[in-house]
């Protein structure tokens, strides 16, 4: 069975004047914009019900309390007085991350396929590494830096997190793309699908938090 597999440049759905707008780019319009009215939704409709009755506790406020206290003792413990920052920051970005695999799950193509996305979110720990490296140990930052390979140790880091995150997200995207051309594609992908994306999903968020913290922990260090 002859099939064409799913190219590693996104479609591209929109293109005036030199700009390109692709699949990629609108499944994480879609993603960002979920997210930005489900934490509206949360702010102003369950925390000040949920401040006003401490002892009502629901599955979807245990859910939403495990989840913050999760990133905030992970950033406590590795990123110490800057845990407030970072805990809120890799908080965000592991939730794009996660729901921009899920929503495979829609017939989407998700934003982490794409490697400028990959990019985006590696720049994000590179200058939080900086900045928080700056501010913590000033002018030893500098010092850190005469040195070649600590210099190119944390140029490398936006790169290769997102390469690392492209390949991962591409390959399974890539899987599920062969396993729909089989002969069992109306059997196989109604299983398979949903258990590798969500457990990928979670994964691949949790991993992305972790390395980031744990390079911004030898920046303070």
């Amino acid at each position: 069975m002859e099939f064409e597999l799913p190219t590693i440049a996104p479609r591209v759905l929109y293109s005036k004047g030199g700009f390109n707008f692709t699949a990629t780019m609108l499944s994480a319009c879609i993603v960002t914009g979920a997210l930005i009215i489900f934490a509206v939704i949360v702010r102003l409709f369950f925390l000040p019900r949920w401040e006003k009755d401490l002892k009502h506790v629901s599955r979807f406020r245990m859910f939403i309390e495990w989840a913050v206290g999760m990133f905030d003792s992970n950033s406590e413990d590795m990123t110490e007085n800057y845990a407030k920052q970072v805990g809120a920051i890799y908080f965000g970005c592991s939730a794009f991350i996660m729901f921009g695999i899920l929503i495979e799950l829609l017939g989407l193509r998700s934003p982490m396929s794409d490697l400028n996305c990959n990019i985006i979110l590696g720049f994000i720990t590179f200058f939080a590494i900086l900045f928080i490296g700056f501010h913590k140990k000033h002018t030893r930052r500098l010092v850190h830096y005469a040195a070649v390979i600590p210099l190119v140790t944390d140029f490398v880091v936006p790169f290769s997190m997102a390469l690392r995150l492209f390949g991962s997200v591409f390959s399974g995207y890539l899987i599920m793309d062969i396993v729909y051309q089989t002969g069992l594609r109306n059997v196989l992908p109604v299983v398979l699908e949903p258990l590798f994306t969500l457990f990928h999903a979670v994964m691949q968020a949790y991993i992305f938090m972790f390395l980031s913290m744990n390079f911004i922990n030898e920046a303070i260090e």
